[in-house]
């Protein structure tokens, strides 16, 4: 049941995006490996099994139905959607880490439950270190140009994540075990070491976001091991002490938030501007959103259409990117699914937080036993990863998502929750439904190991069109489609790479479908370079007027315009593109955007010179 912790370290030269595919397929292989097990043992089990449903399990259970609903009313979706089927997997996990986690009459966890804790530790120390190895250079394997210090997960914001899960829980075991007689000494080394190790590189990430999360997770621990709440109401029992109490938490707060702010300036402004065109989603879209898993395909063409009626300021346009992710969980369920989907989510937050394992007027250090201290560590780290989901998307990064649930089903198992539902399986239903996992698994793992090889062959054909081998590569994905046609972001290479070879119409047939599963500014660029070839003007212009929009410091999609507008004889506008272009602030200077502006003097040299223009 430890094994889906090691998902993390798993990467890939071999596949496409290997970084991340590499770490699905695995958590794919690990999770079908124990639940063919699982299944293959009640097969022959003989005795009925009594289940027990919490408001947080049921809550869990309906998060997951309404998400399937919703995956079913959403346009251009399909049941090979990946993260649909990360929380079909991980609900099933849930469920089976509640029923490995087990403590005696004296609280004292079993081996098994031991031996799961010990590798989600480890995992998180052992990522600390692979950080600290890149810290000074000595790393080897996994590497980025523009990052420092990445573990293996390719960026610094989703290793601060990472490790903002495992910090406070490891802190948690470490000082609210510390001189008791509980737990074993070697696992409470194991914590120690590895809450140390995730302090030492949490701040070399420059993660913000993740500092703040993690400090919330501490705060949380250092809150109940000194008992803050009860010394507050001794110190502060009268009003005025009250306020002023709250005044000093605010004052300090800001302080902090400005101090953080200081340090990245422009990604707050690029946030506030992400946050913006999100609520405008929402808004539009409020009851039930936009559609399942959707926020990537829809967020770009909000934003195009944001400042193509004209708003905006400068700075929102330097700063506006090429956006998948909404940067707030919060934000982005409600965009997708709407604020029934959010209500059922932060119903889940609340029944997690709201039963406690602790009596608050028995509340001294003596009472804490061993799953007290589990599910106190537990709700730090869950703490820390909702706190970070203000300002990432740790949710949407596989062993980030894995600890949270599993953070969850902790925090499950060791609170004193109200049972809402107890129900008994006899052996036959038992037998039926092992029968029909087998049958369901099976299939799952044949068609995952298809569409493996297929990733593998993606990853063949994207470096051959890198090196400029188009016809290669045009082949490859042509055998690649019946695997790969769901996926947006291979129908359109495979349309880009039909396009370079001069197979223009051809390239449309897979480029406009891609629009409905892909929103990529680049997408749009090939399609007006396309349309173009084909002399279609108006469909040339929409698009690379759309790829403009959606990213308006970007040189390139301007440049075609001009070079369109040019083409057909509109000089006029050719010229008010190449000024817009050589007026443009750059967000990075580089050659290529000196030459393009250089190339759009001289148009405006040439169309000034010619005699059409003179004759005006």
């Amino acid at each position: 049941m430890s094994l889906p912790f090691l998902t993390v370290f798993m990467t890939s030269n071999e596949l496409y995006n290997g970084l991340m595919i590499a770490k699905m397929f695995y958590f794919y292989a690990v999770t079908a490996l124990l639940l063919l097990s699982i299944a293959f043992y009640l097969v022959f089990k003989k005795k009925s099994i009594t289940i027990t449903l919490s408001l947080l399990d049921i809550l869990i259970l309906i998060y997951l139905a309404y998400n399937f609903l919703r995956l079913l009313t959403t346009n251009y979706s399909s049941f090979q959607d990946d993260y649909f089927i990360w929380l079909v997997l991980l609900t099933v996990l849930y469920f089976l880490w509640k029923y490995f986690i087990t403590f005696d009459e004296g609280d004292k966890l079993n081996k098994t439950a031991i031996i799961l804790f010990t590798v989600f530790l480890l995992s998180g120390l052992l990522q600390a270190l692979y950080g600290i190895l890149q810290l000074y250079n000595i790393s080897p394997g996994i590497a980025s140009n523009q990052f420092k210090v990445i573990g293996t997960l390719g960026n610094p914001d989703y290793f601060g994540g990472y490790i903002d899960s495992v910090a406070p829980f490891a802190l948690g075991i470490f000082l609210l075990a510390k001189n008791k007689k509980i737990f074993t000494k070697f696992f409470i080394i194991i914590a120690l070491i590895s809450f140390l190790g995730c302090l030492f590189i949490l701040p070399s990430t420059l993660s913000r976001a993740s500092w703040l999360a993690c400090g919330a997770g501490i705060t949380f621990i250092f809150w109940h091991k000194y008992h803050f709440t009860e010394k507050l109401k001794t110190i502060f029992n009268t009003k005025i002490k009250m306020v002023s109490v709250v005044a000093m938490i605010l004052i300090i707060s800001l302080v902090i938030i400005a101090g953080v702010y200081q340090i990245k300036p422009e990604s707050a402004f690029g946030r506030l501007l992400l946050w913006k065109v999100s609520l405008n989603i929402i808004k539009e879209n409020s009851l039930v959103g936009v559609g399942f898993n959707k926020f990537d395909v829809v967020y770009n063409n909000y934003q195009a259409d944001y400042f193509a009626k004209g708003n905006g300021s400068n700075t929102e346009k330097l700063l506006a990117d090429n956006v998948r992710h909404a940067h707030n969980e919060y934000l982005q369920i409600s965009a997708e699914i709407g604020l029934i989907g959010l209500l059922i989510f932060l119903g889940i937050i609340f029944s997690a937080f709201k039963f406690s394992v602790i009596n608050n007027d028995l509340n001294t250090v003596k009472q804490l036993t061993e799953k007290v201290i589990i599910n106190l560590s537990a709700k730090a780290g869950l703490i820390a990863l909702l706190v970070f989901a203000l300002f990432s998307f740790p949710l949407h990064i596989l062993p980030n998502l894995i600890n949270f649930v599993f953070l969850l089903a902790v925090t499950s198992k060791t609170n004193n929750p109200v049972i809402v539902k107890e129900f008994t399986l006899n052996s036959l239903v038992i037998k039926l439904s092992a029968i029909f996992v087998i049958a369901i698994t099976s299939f799952f793992a044949v068609k995952y190991v298809q569409l493996y090889q297929a990733y593998f062959k993606w990853n063949d054909a994207f470096m051959a069109a890198k090196g400029g081998y188009f016809n290669i590569a045009e082949k490859v994905y042509e055998n690649l489609n019946p695997e790969l046609k769901y996926n947006g972001e291979f129908l359109f290479f495979y349309g880009a790479s039909l396009s370079a070879v001069g197979n223009y119409n051809e390239a449309i047939k897979f480029l406009e479908p891609a629009k409905q599963k892909f929103s990529d500014p680049n997408l749009y660029v090939t399609l007006g370079q396309t349309y173009d070839r084909l002399n279609d003007f108006n469909k040339a212009e929409s698009n690379l007027l759309h790829a403009s929009n959606i990213t308006p410091c970007k040189l390139f999609p301007k440049y075609l315009l001009a070079k369109l507008y040019y083409n057909y004889n509109m000089t006029e506008k050719a010229i008010d593109k190449a000024n817009e272009i050589i007026n443009l602030k750059a967000k990075i200077k580089t050659t290529a955007a000196d030459e393009i502006k250089t190339e759009m003097k001289t148009l405006i040299e040439k169309i000034n010179a010619s005699p059409v223009k003179a004759g005006m």
